[in-house]
């Protein structure tokens, strides 16, 4: 369940979060945060867990479309616990946001305040500089095609390095109490080995340079893209775009999710 903490600082606001989250405690948690969204604009939360065992499955649901929904809306949020494995889930949250999420042990609560109230300083504009390392995004369709050709006029027309990169989905299959069954790696293995050829195939058909750099990631595609070019420093990703149908409507598009949260240049090939 979930227990408002009084507090009164601008634009901060605090709860408690107990036991095992449900979907009940989400109706009724949920349209106080829409209120406190449509009353002051732009917030920021501070989020208590104690005797925290998690969500239901439909909660965890109902937790990640509101976050999707109102991705803009908030500026940070404070998670405090005592729980060795809620950090790494909460530094996974901060990956696939653009809210800035972190957690916080429960012997640091006046540091979570702190840098809660923390104004951050905003970055000097610096000039456009010319692209010297790019980044395609690609799922071998004929938009990827036409987002490859794109990368490969903007590297000749910049000298800029090329990156080919795909993304690949961990193969976890759930069974009807939502438990993960384990792959067998040799699985794995071979789906990287077809994503491999392929991007051989994909970089030929471009007609890109033998040497250009190939890479095959793991994780959801809007995400674990964006976590790449973050750590090799890309200048611009280039992706194209599908057309939005069934659930690619219900949660966005990749190429929207890239261009929302990543920190470089994108540019969307249609």
């Amino acid at each position: 369940m979930f227990e408002r903490i009084p507090v009164e600082d601008k634009n901060i606001f605090a709860f408690k979060a107990r036991g095992k989250l449900t979907e009940e405690d989400y109706r009724q948690f949920l349209p106080q945060l829409e209120e406190l969204i449509r009353k002051y604009g732009r917030i920021s939360l501070y989020i208590e867990l104690e005797d925290f065992e998690g969500w239901e499955a439909g909660a965890a649901w109902q937790d990640f479309r509101f976050g999707l929904r109102h991705d803009r809306d908030f500026d940070k949020i404070a998670i405090v616990g005592d729980k060795g494995w809620e950090k790494p889930l909460i530094k996974f949250a901060d990956l696939v946001t653009r809210t800035r999420i972190r957690f916080f042990h429960k012997d640091e609560q006046k540091k979570a305040w702190d840098w809660l109230e923390q104004e951050e300083p905003k970055p000097e504009q610096q000039p456009p500089q010319p692209y010297r390392k790019l980044m395609v995004a690609t799922d071998f369709s004929s938009f990827s095609h036409r987002a490859g050709l794109r990368a490969k006029e903007l590297a000749e027309r910049y000298g800029a390095r090329l990156l080919v990169v795909h993304a690949l989905e961990d193969p976890v299959i759930y069974t009807g109490d939502y438990d993960p069954l384990v792959i067998d790696p040799a699985v794995e293995e071979n789906l990287e080995a077809m994503a491999r050829e392929n991007l051989n195939i994909y970089v030929r058909e471009l007609g890109l340079p033998e040497d250009t750099r190939r890479e095959v990631v793991w994780g959801s595609p809007k995400w674990s893209l964006v976590s790449f070019a973050r750590e090799k420093a890309v200048d611009a990703i280039v992706v194209g775009t599908h057309g939005h149908r069934g659930l690619d409507r219900l949660l966005g598009s990749v190429s929207s999710s890239i261009v929302h949260k990543a920190e470089c240049d994108v540019i969307v090939v249609k």
